[in-house]
């Protein structure tokens, strides 16, 4: 078994699996490299104990989740719903206006996580916009780019923009140095927060699997680089993070619990 984060796993399905779960269990063994295990009769708990797996993915009918010790990671755009609400009441949306972004536009998502900025970012970005999501784990990028086809409990516009964005499992540390300059019009991190702004079941289900390295300079040059016209780092209210990586221009309500760094490119 291939290991992430030192941890094994395996792929698995629900006690009944139709055709389509075993076909769709199979590319998430290929995209995570586990092993594709039949469930038969046994228990979640039962096959991770035989497999030694700390990461069982179960992929059910209409879900696919990650169950790791108590935690269980799954798809949903959650708030990503309520935003795009608020957005298309006039509202504003405070990432969407640091990233200043327009219709058509491109964005590279270093972090993507469970997606929810992406899924806001290529709603407002349109259908000829373009989100490109970096996600160095191969467990939540197979589950996010899954979930971002097969979630159908949205208005039809956000379907659409969540079928719209691309799931790359990469690290940005190495591909950024890949990408040609000027590539995207925006590049954009929200790294995890070593302190949690807000308790979440699902934020606490990713924090196992999740990336916690700081960011650092040279990743902000890079990003600099492929950006044509800014970059944009989300933290949390102190803005430590941002204050530390050299950002001058930070934004955030009075009141939020988060604060976006942005570098406007120079001309």
């Amino acid at each position: 078994m291939i290991a992430q984060n030192g941890r094994c796993g395996i792929v698995t399905t629900s006690l009944k699996p139709r055709a389509k779960q075993w076909d769709r269990a199979e590319i998430i063994s290929a995209e995570t490299g586990f092993p594709l295990v039949p469930r038969g009769k046994k228990t979640i708990q039962e096959l991770a104990e035989e497999w030694h797996a700390e990461h069982v993915i179960v992929v059910k009918d209409q879900q696919i989740t990650c169950i790791t010790g108590d935690s269980e990671l799954f798809f949903h755009p959650s708030m990503a719903i309520l935003r795009i609400k608020e957005i298309r009441s006039g509202k504003n949306d405070t990432m969407i206006n640091a990233m200043g972004l327009k219709p058509g536009e491109k964005l590279l998502d270093c972090t993507l996580g469970l997606g929810v900025d992406a899924v806001v970012a290529s709603f407002v970005l349109g259908k000829e916009g373009l989100v490109v999501g970096l996600e160095s784990s191969p467990i939540i990028a197979s589950i996010v780019r899954a979930g971002l086809h097969s979630y159908k409990r949205a208005a039809k516009a956000i379907q659409e923009a969540m079928e719209r964005i691309v799931v790359v499992n990469a690290d940005h540390r190495t591909i950024l140095d890949t990408m040609p300059p000027n590539s995207f019009d925006v590049v954009y991190f929200d790294p995890m927060f070593r302190r949690p702004v807000l308790k979440s079941s699902a934020i606490n289900a990713l924090r196992p699997l999740a990336d916690t390295r700081l960011l650092i300079p040279e990743v902000i040059d890079a990003a600099l680089r492929v950006a044509r016209r800014r970059v944009v780092v989300k933290d949390n209210k102190e803005a430590h993070e941002l204050i530390r990586l050299g950002f001058s221009r930070i934004e955030g309500g009075k009141h939020s619990q988060v604060k976006y760094g942005i570098m406007i490119k120079k001309e």
